[in-house]
């Protein structure tokens, strides 16, 4: 697809999405009335307590994993989780309750999470290949690894032999 498309088809599924949501707002308004009003204000209001809540335990997991050296997998994405369920949560509309509690629950999430990172794998594997992209030159760089003495790879330090063509030089002979 070529790039001056997506901001066109963006836009266009962001206008999808905004009807869709005017038009599940007034057919629940003609089905149950005033009650309509109700329901998205006190989707509101559990979308700020759980947004609060959830922000508040996935803060915590990320500052406990920041603190011992390591970061799990997944912390970083729940916390963005949390953060976008809880602003979809507020957001007034259905559908978008819908999507913020699916992000906000915490059983709900890790399996919103895998789909993510199969959906932006696949949308930046068409980029790994492209001539822009340094990672995806065929150069290869034959070397070896260097191990102590125990037999454990040396971190960090890279070894330039004196004379590089030194096979090349013991081919060169007069006899």
């Amino acid at each position: 697809m070529p790039i001056f498309r997506a901001p066109i088809l963006a836009f266009a599924g962001f206008l999808v999405f905004i009807l869709a949501e005017v038009a599940l707002l007034v057919f629940v308004s003609t089905q149950i009335g005033w009650w309509t009003l109700v329901a998205l204000m006190i989707s509101t209001v559990l979308g700020a307590y759980l947004l609060q809540r959830e922000w508040r335990k996935a803060w915590k997991h990320l500052s406990e994993s920041l603190n011992t050296g390591h970061l799990p997998t997944g912390r970083t994405a729940d916390a963005a989780l949390v953060l976008m369920g809880g602003f979809m949560l507020i957001m007034p509309g259905f559908i978008t309750d819908i999507v913020g509690l699916l992000l906000l629950l915490p059983f709900t999430r890790p399996g919103i999470r895998s789909v993510l990172g199969w959906w932006a794998g696949r949308a930046m594997s068409g980029y790994t290949n492209s001539p822009s992209n340094p990672a995806s030159t065929d150069t290869v760089i034959e070397g070896e690894v260097v191990t102590d003495d125990d037999g454990s790879p040396l971190q960090g330090i890279i070894i330039v032999p004196d004379h590089p063509h030194e096979d090349e030089d013991e081919d060169d002979t007069d006899g």
